[in-house]
């Protein structure tokens, strides 16, 4: 009786240790799978934080790029504008300086004479002056009246020039202004293009 009660504690503790390694096994493997699924996960994880970085690193550098590029238009564009100004300020003062009476004298009798030329007659002309040049151009043709005209010219004073000039021809459609401002217009066009040009290169 003693042995089959030994015998059954015996059988008991073993099959007791067996199952205990049995769930100790189990324990392990599905701990390392649970390890296995973290590790994994989180270089997952990992790899996708380091991809949305590199994106957000890529997109922020393209947009500088863009933004450095859009200030450096801006800059050339206001230089441009600044210099254009300057340039136009410039060219009128000269040109203003230019005009003397006697450049104006040369300039009426030179077109008279073109005129006289190509239509076969002497002009009749209309002079518009601006107001500081009226007096003493008038003046001028009562004492020089030029022999290439019919007659003495009608002159006139302008409002809306500052200096120059601007030529008609009565009974034809030859209209010449040599005024600051169309002559500031046709100067500072051609250096305005050419400094858009040199501003314009990379």
């Amino acid at each position: 009786m003693a042995e089959e009660l030994q015998g059954l504690l015996d059988r008991i503790h073993k099959e007791g240790i067996q199952k205990a390694e049995t769930e100790k096994k189990e324990l392990i493997t599905h701990a390392k799978k649970e390890a296995d699924a973290i590790l994994k996960k989180a270089n997952q994880d990992a790899k996708d934080i380091v991809k949305k970085a590199e994106e957000k690193a890529i997109k922020e550098e393209i947009k500088a790029k863009a933004s450095i590029q859009q200030a450096a238009r801006d800059i050339i564009i206001t230089l441009k504008t600044e210099l254009i100004e300057r340039i136009h300020l410039c060219v009128k003062n000269l040109v203003a300086e230019a005009m003397t009476p006697k450049l104006m004298s040369d300039i009426i009798s030179k077109m008279a004479d073109s005129f006289a030329k190509s239509s076969g007659k002497k002009a009749e002309l209309s002079l518009i002056f601006s107001p500081k040049d009226l007096d003493k151009m008038a003046q001028h043709f009562k004492i020089n009246l030029a022999d290439n005209l019919k007659k003495q010219p009608e002159i006139l004073q302008g409002h809306d020039f500052g200096a120059g000039l601007q030529i008609g021809f009565k009974g034809s459609d030859v209209f010449l202004d040599f005024s600051d401002d169309a002559l500031t217009d046709i100067i500072s066009g051609y250096v305005g293009s050419r400094l858009a040009s040199i501003l314009n290169e990379k």
